[in-house]
């Protein structure tokens, strides 16, 4: 989880409720200069950003879901067009269940990936139990 947020007291703040049940791995910084050099050697699963920062500087490649941390529904909303990934606006006092919500809705895996995973799966038992029938059938014909 990639927290971008200038104010130091706010963001202490939500890296201790974000990390106080050890689900994230949660890395902070104070600046879009900062969150771009972060991203040059970490890709973050999700990331919240203050849309204070957004409003004075270019918005940072970050190549995950976002959130646009905000005071008012009328900036967050405006906001969240700056990034290319986001999903929306929190406020940034929200609650520790606003934000656990909020994050796990966009790590949560899509159903389609699963499925896919469990296709290809069943597929590769059946084809090992079809090969080890194929296998006995003619060992046995051969005797």
């Amino acid at each position: 989880m990639l927290l971008v947020v200038a104010h130091p007291t706010i963001g202490a703040a939500l890296a201790t409720l974000l990390g106080m049940e050890a689900r994230y791995e949660v890395v902070r910084v104070q600046s879009l200069d900062q969150a771009e050099a972060a991203l040059k050697h970490w890709r973050p699963d999700a990331a919240l950003v203050d849309g204070l920062l957004l409003k004075v500087g270019p918005a940072p490649r970050i190549e995950a879901p976002s959130y646009v941390l905000s005071g008012s529904a009328a900036d967050g909303q405006g906001l969240v067009r700056r990034l290319p990934d986001a999903r929306g606006w929190l406020r940034k006092d929200a609650t520790a269940e606003e934000l656990r919500a909020a994050i796990d809705a966009v790590l949560t895996t899509p159903a389609r990936g699963p499925r896919r995973r469990t296709l290809a799966t069943a597929s590769a038992v059946a084809l090992s139990i079809l090969a080890i029938v194929a296998a006995f059938t003619w060992a046995w014909a051969v005797r």
